[in-house]
């Protein structure tokens, strides 16, 4: 089995003056290539912090990280610079850099041209908003336009960070659909949520509030 990523023995602790949490000690993990992994675990059991460690956004105490056998650099986001992954956060302010919608959907490497792109521009709505200044969408619309960069983008490992959270009811429904098909096309997909009835979307769970994690067969 070939794993797309591979935790060693990984720990991490966050320390405030005296205070000091452990969030993973020892963590090994083998993500397989072209699996759909579901994060499921409370709050502060490092969910997130997990994202951040994969991406190159934390440092950890100890331990490594490899994406297809090539170490993970802390400070140094390649994988996402170099279009290997496709990042959707809870932060979605975070992800636009370009005046208008048409310009955002061009700086992810859209060609807005294309059948599919205009498909997922209809479906989202952004089709009429594509001259409109970001700045000026609603809470909405920019929920579009971060769900529509997300799913343009032709990488092979997608890593969503509870998206659900923000995303209505029809939104959601159309990212369970795009990542069902972008499974189906040998993806790799790591998904963090906090709705339990989302499990059943992929092949694999990980259980951060279990003892002994690991990354279980569905």
């Amino acid at each position: 089995m070939q794993c797309h990523i591979q935790v060693n023995n990984l720990a991490l602790s966050y320390r405030w003056k005296t205070f000091q949490k452990t969030i993973f000690q020892d963590l090994s993990l083998c993500i397989p290539q072209g699996s759909f992994v579901t994060v499921i675990g409370g709050n502060g059991t490092g969910k997130s912090s997990l994202v951040k460690l994969i991406l190159g956004l934390e440092t950890p105490d100890d331990g490594e990280i490899l994406l297809n056998n090539t170490r993970v650099r802390a400070g140094y986001p390649e994988g996402v610079r170099s279009n290997r992954i496709a990042y959707l956060t809870q932060q979605i302010e975070d992800l636009f850099f370009s005046e208008t919608v048409a310009d955002e959907l061009s700086y992810q490497g859209g060609r807005l041209a294309d059948p599919d792109i205009q498909d997922i521009q209809k479906k989202l709505g952004l089709d009429l908003l594509m001259n409109r200044n970001v700045e000026s969408l609603s809470g909405g619309e920019r929920q579009s336009l971060a769900l529509a960069q997300f799913m343009i983008q032709d990488a092979p490992l997608l890593i969503l960070d509870e998206p659900s959270s923000y995303l209505d009811h029809f939104k959601a429904s159309i990212l369970k659909g795009f990542l069902q098909t972008a499974h189906q096309a040998g993806k790799t997909i790591l998904h963090i949520t906090q709705f339990e009835t989302e499990i059943e979307w992929g092949t694999h769970v990980i259980d951060l509030d279990q003892a002994n994690v690991s990354v279980v067969a569905l």
